[in-house]
């Protein structure tokens, strides 16, 4: 197994450099993406970004959106030889050597099946696993970005990832078209990703009970909402469109209201982001 990682960078924190280093060492090679606008990059994290050992960095100086930067990586490693491609997301990391037994787990399942493998997740905000942690390699619907491992001989199948979605919904939407040719997600539930959701800063009390309102700004509130919609049109079978929009429209509404700041632009990408998938609309939105 020839393995290349991407981690997708936006506005990097002080913590990207260790929670990289708890990966690096098992990889053949890391390709950090930025979409990072040139005029907001922190020059001197970039330098320590870009002196990381068997580290490559590319970008375009804007924000081209996840789908295509993990696209960019499909092409890198079929370039230069790799067999597996491994993604993360900047905030994300393992503890102690829980990457080598992840890499050790898919050598022994077979790393060369037709599958996609992934990680069970340690969600911080809530201290609590996505799944229960146990000994044993479990079929689920989808998996996130973050800590998934693909064989590169998916991408020669089933395509690349679908771009035009630019943020959210782009690992389920790979997994949902895989699921459909008899390609299983696979998560190893005794391996643990520290992971989180969201921008959720703190916990409020509503009608007696305890929320945990998540605090997307504008745009990642829009892409939310319009590519539910899309992908419900795409793989009915896969999302329920009104749970989905039970959290990511008709809930959000009523936490911003109450509780978030740019309420305004808040409600009108929750407005913009039901319209246009009504509409089917794709692609970047400018001006959210």
């Amino acid at each position: 197994m020839k393995l290349l990682a991407v981690v997708v960078l936006y506005h990097p924190d002080g913590d990207v450099l260790a929670n990289i280093r708890t990966y690096l060492p098992g990889v053949d090679c890391l390709l950090l993406w930025d979409n990072t606008p040139r005029d907001c990059i922190d020059r001197e994290r970039l330098g320590a970004l870009q002196a990381l050992e068997k580290s490559v960095y590319m970008g375009k100086g804007e924000n081209v959106g996840i789908g295509a930067a993990l696209n960019a990586a499909v092409d890198y490693a079929r370039q230069h030889g790799f067999t597996h491609l491994v993604t993360f997301d900047q905030d994300s990391r393992f503890a102690s050597d829980d990457f080598g037994r992840y890499l050790e787990a898919v050598r022994n399942w077979g790393a060369d099946a037709r599958a996609i493998f992934s990680t069970n997740y340690f969600i911080k905000s809530q201290q609590a696993p996505l799944y229960p942690v146990e000994d044993a390699v479990a079929e689920v619907s989808s998996a996130m970005t973050s800590g998934s491992l693909y064989p590169l001989s998916l991408f020669e199948e089933l395509g690349g990832f679908m771009s035009d979605l630019f943020v959210w919904g782009i690992d389920c939407e790979f997994c949902w078209r895989a699921a459909r040719h008899q390609v299983p997600t696979l998560c190893f539930r005794n391996i643990l990703l520290q992971h989180d959701l969201g921008y959720q800063k703190r916990r409020r009390r509503l009608l007696g009970k305890e929320v945990f309102p998540n605090e997307y700004p504008p745009a990642r509130t829009y892409y939310n909402v319009r590519n539910g919609i899309v992908l419900h049109g795409l793989y009915p079978e896969a999302i329920n469109l009104k749970a989905h929009l039970r959290y990511h429209l008709y809930k959000r509404v009523v936490f911003v209201v109450l509780y978030e700041d740019r309420k305004w632009a808040k409600l009108r990408a929750l407005w913009l982001g039901w319209l246009d998938g009504r509409r089917g609309r794709l692609g970047e939105r400018k001006g959210l």
